[in-house]
């Protein structure tokens, strides 16, 4: 059983059915749904999914997007005390985005086993309190 957080682009990719990506972050979710392994995301992350949400015409589909994360099996991580230090560490050394920051550095507090992102940019750092972070079409996974 793992710790494992989703980055924002999964789910568009899951929901949205995308061509190309829909079937893998399928499978990885069922995958980690029969090893019994634990799901998170940000908080901001769910944020950025119901906005993309948000311009859909119908009037609810924001709040939809919430359920069907619940009803994967998704916790919602915080920016806490904890995610301070990641986070500065973060942009000022590593120079990346506030949001990628924020994710990381939720996932770092929380002591996160595997961090799916295809970010190829985050895929290179090594932040304390992520044992992994790891392109979801890695052929590992």
């Amino acid at each position: 059983m793992s710790n494992i957080f989703w980055d924002t682009m999964l789910f568009a990719y899951l929901l949205e059915g995308h061509p190309d990506h829909a079937v893998r972050v399928r499978g990885l979710l069922s995958r980690a749904h029969r090893r019994g392994d634990r799901l998170y995301t940000s908080y901001l992350a769910l944020g950025e999914v119901m906005a993309g949400a948000g311009k859909s015409p119908k009037p609810n589909a924001p709040e939809s997007v919430r359920e069907a994360l619940i009803q994967m099996g998704f916790s919602f991580l915080p920016f806490d005390a904890g995610a301070v230090v990641p986070f500065s560490k973060l942009r000022s050394k590593e120079r990346i985005k506030a949001p990628d920051a924020i994710h990381l550095a939720c996932a770092a507090s929380a002591g996160i086993d595997l961090f799916l992102t295809g970010d190829k940019q985050l895929v290179k750092l090594d932040v304390p309190g992520i044992q992994f972070i790891v392109d979801f079409n890695a052929p590992i996974l």
